[in-house]
């Protein structure tokens, strides 16, 4: 088997093989969306499970609560919302704002597609362990902390 070279790079490769990871898995799941003609994207279900559990938010408490960029959701949100997934309703207590939640539509479909998450969750198991995911929110939680910009201007600010 040939070398992988971004393992060879150590710490220095950590971003490039967590993205390896992220669009292997993304497009998988995106191969399968589309061969069981199940019309979502694989980056969806966060925000399906958030509307569920929260009923309407706004654009920006969505990113606050994924800890998302604004564009990010406004992306995925606009995606969601011409499929007919999700609604976006004038704020009561701000016409600036708009509450997104899901549609009928959304929530119709919503049994099927946790089906299919609770399956990828099942597989997902089978090749990220707990101690990953613990190891994971570490590292998370230290550049919420910290930036890593800010981590490389305090150690390297002198120099």
């Amino acid at each position: 088997m040939e070398k992988d070279f971004l393992q060879t790079l150590g710490h220095i490769g950590f971003t490039a093989r967590i993205k390896r990871l992220y669009d292997s898995m993304y497009y998988d799941s995106k191969r399968y969306y589309s061969s069981s003609h199940l019309d979502i994207e694989p980056n969806w279900h966060i925000i399906f499970l958030l509307l569920k559990a929260e009923k309407g938010l706004s654009v920006t408490e969505i990113a606050k609560r994924l800890k998302f960029s604004h564009p990010a959701i406004i992306k995925v949100t606009k995606k969601m919302k011409e499929r007919g997934y999700i609604d976006s309703l004038p704020d009561s207590s701000d016409n600036r704002k708009s509450i997104i939640r899901l549609s009928d539509k959304g929530l119709k479909h919503l049994p099927i597609f946790e089906k299919e998450w609770n399956r990828f969750r099942d597989v997902i198991k089978e090749v990220v362990d707990e101690a990953f995911l613990l190891k994971m929110a570490e590292i998370e939680n230290k550049l919420y902390d910290q930036s890593l910009s800010k981590r490389y201007i305090q150690k390297y600010k002198n120099n």
